[in-house]
Protein backbone atom coordinates (compact mmCIF):
# COMPACT_ATOMS: atom_id res chain seq x y z
CA UNK A 1 0.00 0.00 0.00
CA UNK A 2 2.58 2.46 1.06
CA UNK A 3 4.82 1.69 -1.89
CA UNK A 4 2.26 2.41 -4.61
CA UNK A 5 0.74 5.41 -2.81
CA UNK A 6 4.17 6.92 -2.20
CA UNK A 7 5.20 6.17 -5.78
CA UNK A 8 2.12 7.95 -7.07
CA UNK A 9 2.84 10.94 -4.85
CA UNK A 10 6.47 11.04 -5.97
CA UNK A 11 5.48 10.77 -9.62
CA UNK A 12 2.93 13.58 -9.34
CA UNK A 13 5.29 15.75 -7.30
CA UNK A 14 8.14 15.30 -9.77
CA UNK A 15 5.92 16.05 -12.74
CA UNK A 16 4.51 19.08 -10.95
CA UNK A 17 7.99 20.44 -10.21
CA UNK A 18 9.14 19.97 -13.80
CA UNK A 19 6.04 21.57 -15.28
CA UNK A 20 6.18 24.51 -12.86
CA UNK A 21 9.85 25.04 -13.78
CA UNK A 22 8.92 25.09 -17.48
CA UNK A 23 6.14 27.60 -16.85
CA UNK A 24 8.49 29.74 -14.78
CA UNK A 25 11.16 29.69 -17.50
CA UNK A 26 8.61 30.75 -20.10
CA UNK A 27 7.44 33.53 -17.81
CA UNK A 28 11.02 34.80 -17.48
CA UNK A 29 11.46 34.76 -21.26
CA UNK A 30 8.13 36.57 -21.66
CA UNK A 31 9.11 39.31 -19.21
CA UNK A 32 12.49 39.72 -20.93
CA UNK A 33 10.83 40.19 -24.33
CA UNK A 34 8.27 42.56 -22.82
CA UNK A 35 11.03 44.60 -21.19
CA UNK A 36 12.92 44.75 -24.49
CA UNK A 37 9.79 45.89 -26.32
CA UNK A 38 9.10 48.59 -23.75
CA UNK A 39 12.70 49.76 -23.95
CA UNK A 40 12.51 49.98 -27.73
CA UNK A 41 9.15 51.72 -27.61
CA UNK A 42 9.81 54.34 -24.94
CA UNK A 43 13.58 54.83 -24.88
CA UNK A 44 14.26 55.26 -28.57
CA UNK A 45 16.96 57.78 -29.43
CA UNK A 46 15.86 61.27 -30.34
CA UNK A 47 15.93 62.27 -33.93
CA UNK A 48 17.88 65.21 -35.34
CA UNK A 49 17.05 68.90 -35.17
CA UNK A 50 14.56 68.86 -38.01
CA UNK A 51 10.82 68.47 -37.61
CA UNK A 52 10.73 65.63 -40.12
CA UNK A 53 11.23 62.08 -38.94
CA UNK A 54 13.50 59.68 -40.74
CA UNK A 55 11.25 57.16 -42.55
CA UNK A 56 13.93 54.46 -42.47
CA UNK A 57 14.40 54.73 -38.73
CA UNK A 58 10.63 54.70 -38.22
CA UNK A 59 10.23 51.64 -40.46
CA UNK A 60 13.08 49.84 -38.69
CA UNK A 61 11.59 50.63 -35.27
CA UNK A 62 8.13 49.44 -36.37
CA UNK A 63 9.59 46.24 -37.80
CA UNK A 64 11.49 45.52 -34.59
CA UNK A 65 8.39 46.22 -32.53
CA UNK A 66 6.38 43.87 -34.74
CA UNK A 67 8.93 41.07 -34.31
CA UNK A 68 8.95 41.58 -30.55
CA UNK A 69 5.16 41.63 -30.47
CA UNK A 70 5.04 38.28 -32.29
CA UNK A 71 7.59 36.80 -29.88
CA UNK A 72 5.63 38.16 -26.93
CA UNK A 73 2.36 36.70 -28.17
CA UNK A 74 3.92 33.30 -28.81
CA UNK A 75 5.59 33.19 -25.40
CA UNK A 76 2.42 34.38 -23.69
CA UNK A 77 0.38 31.58 -25.27
CA UNK A 78 2.97 28.93 -24.42
CA UNK A 79 3.26 30.22 -20.85
CA UNK A 80 -0.50 30.15 -20.45
CA UNK A 81 -0.66 26.51 -21.62
CA UNK A 82 2.14 25.36 -19.31
CA UNK A 83 0.75 27.34 -16.36
CA UNK A 84 -2.65 25.71 -16.92
CA UNK A 85 -1.00 22.28 -16.89
CA UNK A 86 0.89 23.13 -13.71
CA UNK A 87 -2.29 24.30 -11.98
CA UNK A 88 -4.19 21.18 -13.05
CA UNK A 89 -1.40 18.89 -11.84
CA UNK A 90 -1.18 20.80 -8.56
CA UNK A 91 -4.91 20.16 -8.09
CA UNK A 92 -4.44 16.44 -8.75
CA UNK A 93 -1.58 16.32 -6.26
CA UNK A 94 -3.68 18.11 -3.67
CA UNK A 95 -6.52 15.65 -4.24
CA UNK A 96 -4.22 12.61 -3.89
CA UNK A 97 -2.75 14.03 -0.69
CA UNK A 98 -6.29 14.53 0.62
CA UNK A 99 -6.99 10.82 -0.01
CA UNK A 100 -4.55 9.88 2.75
CA UNK A 101 -6.40 7.71 5.23
CA UNK A 102 -9.42 7.27 2.99
CA UNK A 103 -10.42 4.61 0.48
CA UNK A 104 -7.65 5.13 -2.05
CA UNK A 105 -4.71 3.94 0.09
CA UNK A 106 -6.63 0.82 1.05
CA UNK A 107 -7.41 0.02 -2.58
CA UNK A 108 -3.78 0.62 -3.48
CA UNK A 109 -2.76 -1.59 -0.57
CA UNK A 110 -4.94 -4.40 -1.88
CA UNK A 111 -3.42 -3.99 -5.34
CA UNK A 112 0.04 -3.97 -3.79
CA UNK A 113 -0.70 -7.24 -1.97
CA UNK A 114 -2.09 -8.88 -5.10
CA UNK A 115 0.97 -7.76 -7.06
CA UNK A 116 3.30 -9.20 -4.42
CA UNK A 117 1.42 -12.50 -4.45
CA UNK A 118 1.56 -12.61 -8.26
CA UNK A 119 5.32 -12.08 -8.15
CA UNK A 120 5.69 -14.88 -5.59
CA UNK A 121 3.55 -17.15 -7.76
CA UNK A 122 5.65 -16.29 -10.81
CA UNK A 123 8.83 -17.12 -8.90
CA UNK A 124 7.45 -20.56 -8.02
CA UNK A 125 6.69 -19.86 -4.38
CA UNK A 126 2.91 -20.06 -4.85
CA UNK A 127 2.50 -23.31 -2.95
CA UNK A 128 3.95 -21.67 0.17
CA UNK A 129 1.78 -18.57 -0.12
CA UNK A 130 -1.42 -20.51 -0.76
CA UNK A 131 -3.96 -19.43 1.90
CA UNK A 132 -4.98 -23.03 2.65
CA UNK A 133 -1.36 -24.01 3.20
CA UNK A 134 -0.77 -20.99 5.44
CA UNK A 135 -3.84 -21.81 7.59
CA UNK A 136 -2.69 -25.42 7.99
CA UNK A 137 0.81 -24.24 8.91
CA UNK A 138 -0.54 -21.79 11.45
CA UNK A 139 -2.87 -24.35 13.06
CA UNK A 140 -0.03 -26.87 13.23
CA UNK A 141 2.06 -24.32 15.11
CA UNK A 142 -0.79 -23.68 17.54
CA UNK A 143 -1.48 -27.37 18.16
CA UNK A 144 2.21 -28.25 18.71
Amino acid sequence: MVVLYTSLLLLLTGASVLIRRRASALEKKYTAVLKEANTLLYNSPREGNSNRSDPYQTAKKNYQLGVLAQKKDCLEARHYVWQERADRLRGWLKAVRAWKGRKFPYVVGALDTVAALCVLEYLGLGEYTNPRHLVELFTSWLSS
